[in-house]
């Protein structure tokens, strides 16, 4: 199972990090994205999101005494059933939780819902909001996950999305496995929406778009490639940087959906976040190839690559700007189809790019190198 954070919100932090330089406004109506471009086919992708989680924990945390019947209804309802799992806790420390909510001498131990209860009209507008607005949510975070997936042959891909309150940790989301195996997505709307309920009600869909969207592009990225005979193909040409490769590849896509509209291109309005992604995808291309003359080394660099805090900080926002980069330079059938024809091409398509707009990084000469030599006919 799990918690993924906000891309933006790291790009964001990067970009402050060691500088006073103010990170630039995005652009009021913001460039296109590529995810608002038609779909390539007609791909097959449902998103269902459903709030009653949300509703019946916000009914039984308004009432003017703690009725320890509530816990077992609420108990009984997989989103929070699924949340109780995911937390490690029993259902003892839930149902604890749940009535020190109500009572200001107790603490909260895992689930924060003295918070939920003390600000409960607040939680209740953003609720009726994103009730009402359930359909264009689900019917615009469908499109978006169409419109980056290749065209060569349909994909079918399901999620289910919960919007509920109280999750343990500090996430706004968690994804989860269901009991018949699917995945499903359980969103904490007080933490999803927390920081943007002052700004228009527009915003404030957008973000759970981009939240919904993202999580179902992952499951319908991963069905391409695992059926994409580009996307098994070996690549003994690339050595040590074949990982690396992959990895931003299967990464970028997905971390894109995670941006807000308005700093599209992000090659302008997030050039400082991304120079310094960038540095550091070069620096550990160049580490990898020299690894090769070196077993403890290599095993040490392959090693480095595969932590999560190296997939959130380098290879999915480096892989989020090449997508972008090929998709305002080059166009959308180009994107598409070097998504289509697997990492190697993904990378040349950036690579072409950024010889194209003097304004993109190139990769330094390590990497160039081994793309030409994976891609030269063998």
């Amino acid at each position: 199972m799990k918690r993924l954070g906000s891309l933006l919100v790291l790009l964001l932090a990067s970009a402050c990090a060691g500088s006073r330089a103010p990170v630039p406004s995005p652009a009021p109506a913001g460039g296109a994205a590529p995810f608002g471009a038609a779909p390539a086919t007609r791909h097959d992708i449902r998103v269902t999101l459903d709030t009653r989680a949300a509703r019946e924990l916000l009914g039984s945390l308004s009432r003017a005494r703690w009725d320890p019947t509530d816990a077992k209804v609420l108990e009984g309802m997989l989103p929070i059933r699924l949340a109780i799992e995911d937390s490690g806790r029993s259902v003892d420390v839930f149902e604890r939780d749940l009535a020190a909510a109500f009572d200001p001498e107790s603490r909260t131990a895992v689930f924060d819902f003295a918070t939920i209860r003390k600000e409960r009209d607040r939680w209740q507008v953003l609720l009726e909001l994103v009730s009402s607005r359930k359909e264009e949510i689900e019917r615009t975070s469908e499109s978006r996950v169409a419109a980056l997936l290749p065209g060569d042959r349909p994909v079918s891909a399901r999620m289910v999305a919960y919007v509920s309150f109280g999750l343990a940790g500090l996430a706004d989301h968690m994804v989860v496995t269901t009991p018949d195996g699917n995945p499903a997505t359980i969103i904490d709307l007080a933490r999803a929406l927390g920081e943007v309920e002052n700004q228009p009600p527009a915003a404030q869909v957008a973000r759970i778009v981009r939240l919904l969207s993202g999580e179902t592009y992952r499951i319908a990225w991963s069905l391409y490639r695992d059926g994409s005979a580009g996307w098994k193909r070996p690549l003994p040409a690339l050595g040590a940087l074949e990982p690396l490769v992959r990895l931003v590849a299967e990464s970028g896509p997905v971390a894109l959906f995670g941006i807000d509209e308005s700093f599209f291109p992000l090659a302008t309005w997030l050039k400082e976040p991304m120079q310094r992604s960038w540095n550091e995808l070069n620096r550990m291309g160049e580490r990898l190839v020299d690894s090769e003359k070196d077993l403890d080394v290599r095993i040490e660099v392959s090693t480095e690559i595969k932590r999560s805090d190296f997939v959130r900080r380098v290879a999915a926002p480096s892989g989020a700007f090449m997508e972008d980069a090929i998709f305002q330079t080059l166009g959308i059938e180009v994107l598409r189809g070097a998504m289509s024809d697997g990492p190697v091409a993904f990378f040349r398509a950036y690579s072409r790019a950024s010889r194209q707009n003097r304004d993109l990084p190139p990769f330094v000469k390590a990497i160039e190198d081994r793309l030409n030599a994976a891609s030269a006919p063998h």
